[in-house]
């Protein structure tokens, strides 16, 4: 049993070797679907589409591979309506793992200089550098609002009971016990009620 991460063009590009690669053992790959947003896209100068997203999933669960994708927010012009066009998005598409992340602006980064230059940045503790704390508002949200958003992605994706319930009884056996794990723990009702 083996994972690697991967980008979504490539999983669609490359989509004959997915059935060898699930004969080999692997079960599990992780890719940045980041956004629904070609513009966002763009930004983070991504070279994807939300249609390379959309038909990788689709290949991943016809091999019977668990289909982890990464999501970012708080990119300059995100609003709670292109969040929440996002969060529909990411339900539609209905990945097997689903990782919200917030833009960080790490130092030695293109974010980061733009950011500093033009006075973003309002957190300074680098031990929120993590990308599940808002260090920068963007144009139409304060950093309490990235923050609430992020939460939002969670309770939205995980909150759902069909979801959990499919989740459980997969037949990817890595999915079922991702998701017995999860209900086990209680993470399920814990990310469903985010702060």
């Amino acid at each position: 049993m083996w994972f690697f991460q991967a980008r979504c063009d490539d999983i669609v590009r490359q989509r004959e070797f997915l059935p060898k690669i699930r004969k080999a053992g692997n079960c599990w790959i992780l890719f940045g679907a980041e956004s629904d947003s070609n513009s966002t896209l763009r930004a983070f100068n991504k070279n994807i589409n939300p249609e390379d997203t959309k038909r990788a999933v689709k290949l991943l669960k016809e091999n019977d591979i668990f289909a982890q994708a990464t999501f970012i927010i708080g990119e300059r012009n995100d609003s709670a309506e292109s969040i929440a066009k996002m969060r529909e998005f990411t339900n539609d598409l209905d990945p097997d793992l689903a990782i919200f992340m917030i833009l960080t602006p790490f130092p030695g980064t293109e974010v980061y200089e733009k950011a500093q230059q033009n006075g973003w940045i309002e957190d300074k503790n680098w031990s929120n550098y993590d990308m599940v704390h808002a260090i920068m508002p963007t144009e139409h949200l304060s950093r309490e609002e990235v923050q609430e958003e992020l939460y939002e992605c969670y309770r939205s994706f995980y909150g759902s009971f069909n979801r959990r319930l499919k989740g459980i009884f997969s037949k990817n056996k890595l999915k079922r016990r991702t998701y017995r794990y999860m209900a086990s723990q209680g993470i399920m009702n814990q990310l469903k009620s985010l702060f």
